[in-house]
C-alpha cells in the first residue's frame, strides 16, 4: 500500500504496530499482543487523569497562580478543559483502537479503485508526506523551546506559573498526538481527491472534445466516469469512518481551542493593564495552536479539492454527452453538493477558519466584559 509505505514512520508511531500487514486480500489486521499494551498505557493515562482531577484542589497553591479571584476561576477552567480533553480522548482512543485497521484498509481499497482509473498516487503522497512531517516536527520544535525558555527562566518566574505550564503540555500532548493523527488521514485523503479530480479532469476532457455523442469512442468515457464514482465512494466511506472515529475527541479539542484561546486573550489584556510580564501564559500554547491550525489548514484543502472537482464538472458541455455519461455526471455533482468532507462535532460546529474567528470574537468579548470589571477595580485601590 502506497500511504502506509510513505507515511511507514509515522505510521508505526500512531499505531504503536498495533496494526501489520499480512495477505493482500485483508492487508491489515490487528496485533493482540501490542493492542493489549496500548489498552495498558491507555488505562494508565485515564488513571492519571482521575487521579489528577480528585487531588488537584489539595494542590491548588502548588500549580494554580493565585493572583485574584477572577485569575485563579479562569486557570481552573482552564486545568479542566486540560483534565477533560485529555480524558476523553484517551478513553476514546482506547474504545475506538480497533477502527484504525477499517480506516487503512479501506484506504488501500481506494489505491486499487484509483489504479483502475490510471492513476498513481505514489508520487503525489510523498509530496504531501514531506508537507505533513513539517507539521509534525515543527510542533515538537516548538515543544523543545518552550522547555528551553523554562529552563532559562526558570528561576525569574513564580513557581506555580511553571508547573501549571508544565501540566498544560503534558496533558496536551495525549490530544495533540491524536489530532496529528488525524491530519495525517486528512493528508492521505487529500491526496487520494486530487488523483480522482485528475481521472474526472481527463474524462471531460475527452468528452468536450468529442463530437458524436452516442459515439463508440466514448466508451472508456463511461467505464472511467463509473470508476471514478466508485472511487468517490470509497473516499466518503473513509471520511466517515474517520468522523466516527474521532467524533468526541474533536468535540473536546475544540472546546479546549476555544478555552485557552480565551484564557490566552484574558492574559494578554491582563498583562497591559496591570503592567505585569506574563508572556509564558500566552507562549505556551503556541504548540497547540499551531497544531489546531495545521489540522484546519487540512480540512481547508480537502475542502478546496472537492470545490475544484465540483467546478470541473460544471464545465463540461453536457451536449457532447449521452445519456449514461449526463446521468453520472448528474450523479457526482449531487454527491458533490451534499458538502459530505467537513468534520462536524455534534453539529454544534464545523472545522474551518470561519470557527476560529468565531472563537476569537467570542473570546475577546468576554475578555472585555471582564477587563472593563478589572479596570474598574484597580481604579478604585487607587
Amino acid at each position: 500500500m502506497e500511504a502506509a509505505q510513505c507515511f511507514k514512520s509515522f505510521f508505526d508511531f500512531f499505531c504503536h504496530h498495533r496494526i501489520i500487514q499480512e495477505a493482500e486480500t485483508d492487508p491489515f489486521k490487528q496485533n493482540s499482543k501490542r493492542h493489549k499494551l496500548f489498552i495498558v498505557k491507555s488505562v494508565l493515562i485515564l488513571v492519571a487523569c482521575i487521579l489528577l482531577g480528585i487531588y488537584g484542589k489539595s494542590f491548588e497553591d502548588a500549580f494554580i497562580p493565585n493572583r485574584s479571584c477572577i485569575n485563579r476561576m479562569i486557570n481552573w477552567v482552564c486545568l479542566g478543559a486540560m483534565l477533560m480533553t485529555c480524558f476523553i480522548v484517551a478513553w476514546e482512543t482506547m474504545v475506538a483502537s480497533r477502527e484504525d485497521v477499517k480506516i487503512w484498509n479501506t484506504f488501500e481499497t481506494i489505491e486499487n479503485a484509483l489504479r483502475l482509473c490510471n492513476q498513481n498516487p505514489d508520487e503525489t503522497l510523498r509530496k504531501y508526506q514531506r508537507v505533513y512531517k513539517i507539521i509534525f516536527f515543527t510542533y515538537f520544535a516548538l515543544l523543545c523551546l518552550i522547555g528551553a525558555i523554562l529552563v532559562i527562566e526558570f528561576k525569574d518566574m513564580d513557581g506555580p506559573l511553571v508547573d501549571f505550564i508544565v501540566i498544560f503540555e503534558l496533558l496536551s500532548i495525549v490530544d495533540v498526538n491524536r489530532v496529528l493523527q488525524i491530519v495525517m488521514y486528512v493528508r492521505i485523503l487529500t491526496c487520494y481527491i486530487h488523483h480522482l479530480k485528475e481521472a474526472v479532469r481527463n474524462a471531460v476532457l475527452s468528452v468536450s472534445m468529442g463530437n458524436d455523442p452516442d459515439g463508440p469512442n466514448l466508451e472508456p468515457i463511461q467505464t472511467q466516469l463509473r470508476k471514478s464514482s466508485a472511487c468517490y465512494f470509497l473516499c466518503i466511506k473513509a471520511f466517515r469512518l474517520i468522523q466516527d472515529q474521532f467524533a468526541w475527541g474533536l468535540f473536546v479539542v475544540c472546546l479546549k481551542f476555544s478555552i485557552i484561546l480565551w484564557n490566552e486573550i484574558y492574559w494578554t489584556v491582563y498583562r497591559a493593564i496591570m503592567e505585569t510580564s506574563y508572556e509564558l501564559y500566552c507562549l505556551n500554547v503556541v504548540p497547540y495552536h499551531f497544531v489546531y491550525f495545521s489540522f484546519t489548514w487540512s480540512c481547508e484543502c480537502l475542502t478546496a479539492e472537492i470545490t475544484w472537482l465540483s467546478q470541473l464538472l460544471y464545465e463540461l458541455d453536457l451536449n457532447k454527452a449521452s445519456t449514461y455519461i449526463k446521468m453520472r455526471i448528474t450523479q457526482l455533482m449531487l454527491l458533490l453538493e451534499y458538502k459530505v468532507f467537513f468534520f462536524h462535532t455534534f453539529g454544534v460546529c464545523r472545522v474551518s477558519y470561519h470557527l476560529i474567528v468565531q472563537y476569537a470574537i467570542s473570546g475577546a468579548t468576554k475578555v472585555s466584559f471582564i477587563a472593563q470589571l478589572m479596570i474598574d477595580f484597580y481604579n478604585e485601590m487607587k
